[in-house]
Parts: structure tokens; C-alpha cells; sequence
């Protein structure tokens, strides 16, 4: 499931990929822990696979064009790795506040069975979190909206899934015990 869900998701980013001129990062816009109501978008990063890392949760305010801006917005400073696709050039999110460490990854392109930053939202009853179908470039959240983050290689040994519940992430009263 996990590596059919990697090729969706290596599928799903394999869009041309034109260099432009950087645009200014959008200025961290963020508190801690969920948001409240339907306003902001909050963000769940699920750093646990690394050592000493937890999960932390960060409310956006208001409405990020993209999950990429809602991870830039709530300062997590995400990466852009890129590779060379069967399509040609693709762009995906290799890093989230330097995990991995760029000697872990140079951040060039899929490799198979190699952990990655998986993309997580709520199913269609708003009740568990599914494998996003849509990029981080390409996924407009909505007010109100919970994405997930997690790290792993999608295998047995590794999975690659949120270590919270849906739920867990919305409540603010949820301290990861």
C-alpha cells in the first residue's frame, strides 16, 4: 500500500518543472496548536522518526494557496527537492525544518524504498487521515482543514504514517501522552 501510495504521489508531482525567479518566502503567520473553528488551516508535522523529534502542531492564519505555503506560513521551512522523471523534471518536498540533513538526502530525486515526507489529510467523513491525493504544490487546503506530515519509508520495518489520531491532532488538549 505504502509504495503504491509513494508511486501516486511520484506520479502526482511529475509536472514540469520550470526555474523561475525565487519568490520571497511567506513570513511565518502562525500559533501553536490546532486551530479553533473553521478558520486557518492547522499543521500537523510528524517528526518522530527522527530521533528526539516529536509531533508538533501549528495553526496558519487564514488561507494558504498551497499545503507548501501552509508549511512555510506555520515556519517549518520546507524544501523543494528535484529529480528527472520517465515525464521529465518533477518537484517534491524533501525537507521539513532540515529533516533529513542534506547529507541524508541531497534532495535529487526519489529513490525507491528510501524514507520520504508523506502528505496526509482527512478522509472524506472527516474522521481519519488518507494519503493526499494532490501535491503539496498543487493542494489548495481550505479554511479549517488539518494536513498531516509524517516521515518514513513506507515499509514494514519503516511505515511512513501519522503517529497521531486525526482527532488527537484537532484537540488542543491532546499533549502527545
Amino acid at each position: 500500500m505504502f509504495s503504491l501510495a509513494k508511486t501516486a504521489a511520484i506520479s502526482v508531482l511529475a509536472v514540469p518543472f520550470f526555474v523561475s525567479s525565487p519568490a520571497a518566502a511567506a513570513p511565518a503567520s502562525y500559533t501553536d496548536g490546532p486551530c479553533q473553528g473553521s478558520s486557518g488551516v492547522t499543521v500537523v508535522v510528524d517528526a518522530t522518526h527522527f530521533a528526539g523529534a516529536a509531533v508538533t502542531r501549528r495553526c496558519v492564519a487564514g488561507d494558504p494557496d498551497t499545503a507548501f505555503d501552509a508549511l512555510s506560513e506555520a515556519g517549518f521551512a520546507p524544501v523543494h527537492g528535484t529529480g528527472q522523471g520517465q515525464q521529465g523534471p518533477y518537484q517534491y518536498l524533501c525537507r521539513i525544518e532540515a529533516r533529513p540533513s542534506s547529507s541524508a538526502d541531497p534532495c535529487t530525486g526519489f529513490v525507491a524504498n528510501a524514507p520520504y515526507w508523506a502528505y496526509w489529510v482527512p478522509d472524506a467523513q472527516n474522521a481519519s487521515w488518507t494519503y493526499a491525493e494532490d501535491g503539496v504544490d498543487t493542494s489548495d487546503p481550505a479554511p479549517g482543514t488539518v494536513l498531516g506530515f509524517s516521515f518514513g519509508a513506507g515499509t514494514a520495518t519503516d511505515p511512513n504514517q501519522m503517529s497521531l489520531t486525526l482527532a488527537q491532532a484537532k484537540d488542543p488538549n491532546w499533549t502527545g501522552s
